[in-house]
């Protein structure tokens, strides 16, 4: 994960325009896993999953010391709160689906409630939960980093950054 926050200048008409890329990318792929993987568009639900998310974010990685006051306690709480958040997704979900209020195709939490294993057997709630927990981390920290690269490397390349921008990309 990138802990610094990429400035980008862009050149237009009227002067440069600074750019916060890290911070706007890292809400936007969030809100996107959100979308995607548990059809969540609520501004409002979003940023407090994501508030959460970020404490999460900045502790997962730290020493395992779960005492409070650490970096760790914190992201398990966080992680608690968000797990407590998608059971509440979850169980709405698993109604509105009973009840043919919900699609099973719309999305991954769907999918993941109406569909058993070859034998037959059903994730329960607790593994489906920790499973879109996990899918949110990954997808959203990769596609965090590969987008703030790209747009890094193209305020590096004015030249590469105007063949983008005319829609003329060739790929090798």
């Amino acid at each position: 994960m990138l802990d610094c926050i990429i400035i980008l200048i862009f050149y237009d008409h009227e002067g440069k325009e600074e750019v916060k890329v890290h911070p706007t990318v890292n809400l936007y792929t969030f809100e996107l896993s959100c979308r995607l993987f548990i059809s969540i568009d609520d501004p409002l639900h979003i940023s407090k999953l994501a508030h959460h998310f970020d404490v999460f974010l900045k502790g997962v990685i730290h020493f395992p010391i779960n005492i409070p006051g650490t970096r760790f306690y914190r992201a398990s709480k966080a992680a608690d709160a968000i797990k407590e958040e998608l059971r509440l997704i979850s169980r709405r979900r698993r109604a509105a689906l009973d009840m043919k209020m919900a699609s099973p195709t719309q999305d991954l939490l769907s999918h993941l409630l109406v569909t058993s294993d070859a034998s037959g057997k059903f994730l329960s709630e607790t593994e489906i939960v920790d499973n879109i927990l996990l899918l949110l981390f990954a997808s959203h920290d990769t596609t965090t980093s590969v987008i703030t690269c790209v747009m890094k490397y193209l305020a590096e390349l004015p030249e590469v950054y105007q063949t983008v921008l005319r829609g003329r990309v060739v790929l090798f």
